[in-house]
């Protein structure tokens, strides 16, 4: 495997155009999902529960400090990440193919950082565990949604991509199931989900359907394109600027719901320890549900209809729905019943989450390393809102969640006019 870097300008080997790339099969879908799944099984329950939970039972008194410093840098190293690892991917050589060598990389590196955590015993170990995992399982993403733009003709995207969606959501429910029954042992809430999370990858590696190019097909990668690597000119692509936008305001909302889930549910509505990891599966169950109700049907309407922004205007006003019921929720069945709105509204807006960014990028030969880009509006927002959380959480003596989730309520609104200006969607 090489991957050339100089000072030679030089781009890599177009894809296929849309119109060239044939329809994939069910199992080019599956093997994806699959391979995205054990992805969000390495990434996301930590992020949920499991890390909280470590942190709280080593420094329950700074907790909120410490678990927002371990998620806030832990996102800044997803930021850089997950455009690089796209970067070097779409310019990798290797008999095994561009994508799947970083597979290979960013689940084996992923569960190394979730190990450091397992184990560690002081804060420092946490934040560098957890930049470890952040790093290595965006590689892992950058090259599955690499290899689907590599693969899925437009007409199909809104498909794949709703199919690919559940990923999310079923990692979620899978993992805080795991994380439930494992609560005694926090080595084993941590390392069981990774484990599980890697042998979903095996798959993609044995049967995946990967781009091929050789070393004489790849120009070298000049400086200038390695140092831009996190930037994809919004004014020169202004569809792909205002998608990304909306997409990070949606997220952001969707952050306020996610990053302090176990702590509303143990200082605001005051539940004990085994409660919260109970309530936490509870609410992902509930929330999951809905959206594997909605993520498909959405998806399918998308691409019935050819558009993606009537989808995001339903997402958006439902997912600000939920966080109005959060901030009214005075018991565990207020919870719930956000939990209900927000697996409706996510699982519609998971139906364009990933053909939205797919249908305005910029350059075919580009794709991982401007999804990357891209996927960074779903990644900065964890890092934004562990520096914005504890001031809302403070406001009037402390432990304000209500201002918490009208923040996420504003951010949610806000997705609508972002998206408006996209014209070919």
């Amino acid at each position: 495997m090489s991957v050339p870097v100089s000072a030679d300008p030089g781009a890599a080997p177009v894809p296929p155009g849309d119109d060239a790339k044939q329809r994939v099969p069910g199992t080019f879908v599956l093997v994806h999902f699959l391979a995205l799944l054990g992805a969000w099984m390495g990434v996301l329950v930590p992020s949920l529960v499991s890390v909280a939970l470590k942190v709280e039972r080593m420094d329950a008194a700074g907790k909120v400090g410490t678990l927002s410093l371990a998620l806030g840098v832990g996102a800044l190293v997803a930021l850089v990440a997950n455009p690089l690892f796209g970067l070097l991917s779409d310019r990798t050589t290797s008999r095994f193919g561009a994508r799947r060598p970083w597979m290979v990389i960013g689940t084996a590196g992923g569960f190394v950082g979730i190990a450091v955590i397992a184990y560690a015993s002081s804060t420092w170990e946490i934040v560098v565990g957890w930049c470890l995992a952040q790093c290595f399982y965006n590689a892992l993403v950058a090259a599955i949604y690499g290899a689907l733009a590599d693969q899925v003709p437009e007409r199909q995207m809104g498909f794949a991509s709703a199919v690919l969606a559940l990923a999310n959501p079923l990692a979620t429910l899978g993992g805080t199931f795991l994380v439930d029954a494992l609560n005694a042992s926090t080595i084993a809430l941590m390392l069981v989900p990774a484990i599980v999370g890697a042998a979903l990858v095996v798959p993609f590696l044995l049967y995946g359907r990967d781009r091929r190019v050789t070393e004489d097909q790849v120009p070298s990668l000049t400086l200038r394109q390695l140092i831009a690597f996190l930037w994809t000119n919004p004014v020169r692509f202004p569809d792909f600027g205002w998608a990304w936008l909306s997409r990070f305001l949606m997220w952001t909302s969707y952050a306020t719901v996610t990053t302090y889930m176990a702590y509303y549910l143990s200082d605001y509505l005051g539940q004990n320890d085994d409660a919260v990891t109970h309530y936490v599966f509870i609410g992902s169950l509930v929330a999951n549900i809905f959206i594997l109700i909605a993520t498909v049907p959405a998806g399918r309407i998308s691409d019935r209809i050819g558009r993606r922004k009537p989808i995001v205007f339903a997402a958006a006003v439902l997912l600000a729905a939920s966080m109005g019921v959060m901030a009214l929720a005075t018991s565990v069945t207020g919870f719930l019943i956000a939990q209900a709105i927000v697996g409706v509204g996510m699982g519609v807006y998971f139906a364009v989450d990933i053909a939205l960014p797919a249908d305005v990028l910029p350059d075919p030969n580009n794709a991982a390393k401007d999804l990357g880009v891209m996927n960074i509006a779903a990644t900065l927002p964890y890092s934004l809102i562990t520096l914005i959380a504890p001031t809302l959480l403070a406001l009037g003596g402390g432990d304000n969640y209500p201002a918490l989730f009208v923040f996420g309520l504003l951010a949610a609104l806000l997705a609508i006019p972002a998206v408006l200006p996209v014209k070919r969607r």
